[in-house]
């Protein structure tokens, strides 16, 4: 299903019964493209920057694909709490970020363990539930970070923390971001 809706996404549309060499760089005839820049530039120049921003978007929806299927599986194997845990609320400074706060030379003093003003809501159960080694991944992401940016300010620290909240697979399980 994923290959014939990226397949759509790549292909422009022609009127039906056009065979012509306009139509067939729509489509992605690199031979046609050239026949066409040779005489039309401009429309060849086009269509070609159409079907690399059409190829860039069904990378996107194929990345987007191969994401969620990991976090599926991912998920289906890694929750170890009850399964009445849908939709479980996300700390942001878990207890492990919150200790290396502590120590953080700018940051010491700003944020606490589970601090209210750093939640969100998992999408699902699958999505978060409990300590699962995706959140571990996060929280050592973010230690590192605070070890690598001793002079960050709290504007600094939370510009990061929207930067993870914000990619694709971080979304797929927190839509709301933080």
């Amino acid at each position: 299903m994923l290959k014939v809706l990226l397949l759509l996404l790549t292909q422009l549309p022609c009127a039906p019964n056009d065979f012509s060499t306009v139509c067939s760089c729509k489509q992605g005839m690199l031979s046609a493209c050239e026949t066409l820049r040779l005489s039309e530039p401009e429309q060849a120049a086009e269509i070609l920057s159409r079907l690399e921003q059409a190829a860039a978007l069904a990378k996107v929806v194929e990345d987007v694909g191969e994401k969620a299927e990991a976090l599926e599986a991912e998920s289906a194997s890694d929750c170890s709490e009850p399964k009445e845990c849908k939709g479980q609320l996300h700390h942001i400074i878990s207890k492990p970020i919150a200790k290396a706060l502590e120590d953080h030379k700018t940051l010491k003093g700003h944020y606490k363990a589970r601090d209210r003003r750093f939640v969100t809501r998992a999408v699902d159960k699958k999505s978060h539930c409990g300590y699962q080694e995706w959140h571990r991944k996060v929280d050592d992401e973010v230690i590192e970070w605070l070890e690598s940016n001793r002079d960050a300010t709290p504007k600094q620290f939370e510009d990061f923390l929207r930067e993870i909240y914000s990619r694709p697979l971080m979304r797929a399980r927190f839509p709301n971001g933080f």
